[in-house]
């Protein structure tokens, strides 16, 4: 029995899903720790081998007691899945933020979490987060090995061409600002799925993997690898998200600060939080757009056209890249889930070799399915994504070579 406990932590949330890789990665058991450093914090559970739920508050002032609600709410006599902490094989963490320094998982020891130390000027809302679980799990656990799975680790073998920006090349030595491209482990799950889809080894797969959902992303795949990738140095580059306003004119920054008179922390706030789909439209949320723009509302229209034409604008410029490309994924909540905007997103290519089959795409939401006619030159699928699945199998790669 292999149980991998899956964590993804927050600064103030500890979400977690305990897999039995050994059992078709049966998920046993998932919830999150909310509020953790708050009076208000509370544990949501959900023991999914006989449907028990539950929401109650739990003192958590850190995130070591968030890991010890956590661990004890596992092992409860009444409504726990292990017995003892024995059960667990070996503990993978969600680590947003690798840099250059990490292009795979690693176990974690006392110089891997130095190293994401330094990384946290890179990714300084999350990766503290990240290292706060790591430790307290160490202090509580400590006979258990952990995992940092890194999101940027995937897009390590970009080419330089790729990952540099057109700006003065001290401030890619001196500041490392240059293309480091998330969702990662989002696309190595949905590689592994194309390798037995297209029954082929993954050193000889071409595709374009769309990770639509509230944040956003896209990733050339070029014989198994990251070839080119739509987030940049952040989250905020490339596709329409739901608050984010993805790519722009540089100078627009500057002018607002001009002429609004906003500061850095404004300007940010506002391109993170209060633009994509929020900004164009009043409505962040995916769902509730398409229900306006089906009721008549006209910017609501507009909006999901403007996102559907940046996506098509990468798909067009990663088949440009990749040349051969054996497949298009949709993934993601909102690429999984939403058939009428997965139309959107490749109607009128066929020149390109894109034939959708609209009837299966309308009943191929939430499931995996190719969507594509028969006669399509590429293949295009719905894959539902699962990150912590991936981190649980990338944990177990790591700990039973030690």
């Amino acid at each position: 029995m292999k149980n991998i406990l899956v964590i993804n932590c927050g600064s103030s949330t500890i979400k977690f899903q305990l897999i039995d890789v050994e059992n078709n990665d049966a998920v046993i058991a998932k919830g999150r720790c909310d509020m953790v450093g708050y009076k208000d914090s509370n544990i949501i559970y959900n023991n999914v081998r006989d449907g028990y739920k539950n929401n109650e508050p739990a003192p958590m002032p850190t995130h070591k007691e968030g890991m010890e609600v956590l661990l004890n709410t596992l092992m409860d006599k009444e409504h726990g899945v292990i017995e003892s902490i024995d059960e667990i094989y070996a503990i993978g963490h969600r680590v947003v933020h690798g840099g250059e320094k990490f292009s795979s998982s690693v176990l974690v020891d006392d110089e891997v979490i130095n190293t994401i130390e330094e990384l946290i000027p890179l990714a300084p809302l999350h990766n503290p987060g990240c290292l706060m679980g790591i430790k307290a799990m160490m202090e509580i656990a400590p006979d258990k090995k952990n995992v940092a799975v890194f999101d940027t680790a995937f897009h390590q073998t970009m080419p330089v061409y790729n990952y540099l920006y057109a700006i003065d090349y001290k401030f890619y030595t001196n500041n490392k600002i240059r293309r480091y491209g998330f969702h990662g482990t989002s696309y190595q799950f949905i590689l592994g799925r194309l390798e037995e889809l297209l029954g082929k080894k993954k050193e000889d797969i071409n595709a374009i993997v769309c990770h639509i959902g509230g944040g956003a992303s896209m990733c050339a795949i070029k014989n198994g690898k990251s070839y080119d990738t739509s987030m940049g140095f952040t989250p905020l580059e490339g596709l329409v998200m739901e608050t984010r306003c993805g790519d722009i004119d540089p100078s627009i920054v500057t002018k607002l600060m001009k002429d609004e008179n906003m500061t850095i922390e404004e300007i940010e706030a506002e391109l993170n939080k209060k633009s994509g789909r929020l900004g164009l439209a009043g409505i962040g949320d995916q769902r509730q757009l398409i229900e306006a723009s089906e009721s008549g509302n006209e910017q609501a229209t507009l909006t999901r056209k403007i996102q559907a034409q940046r996506i098509k604008k990468y798909i067009g410029s990663y088949i440009a890249e990749l040349n051969r490309v054996d497949a298009i994924v949709f993934t993601g909540g909102i690429g999984e889930n939403n058939a009428c905007e997965r139309e959107a997103y490749v109607a009128d290519m066929e020149c390109l070799g894109i034939e959708l089959d609209r009837e299966v795409n309308d009943v191929s939401s939430c499931k995996e399915a190719r969507i594509s006619k028969e006669s399509s030159k590429i293949g295009v699928y719905v894959i539902p994504t699962n990150e912590e699945l991936e981190i649980a199998r990338q944990t177990v790669d790591i700990v039973s070579k030690c």
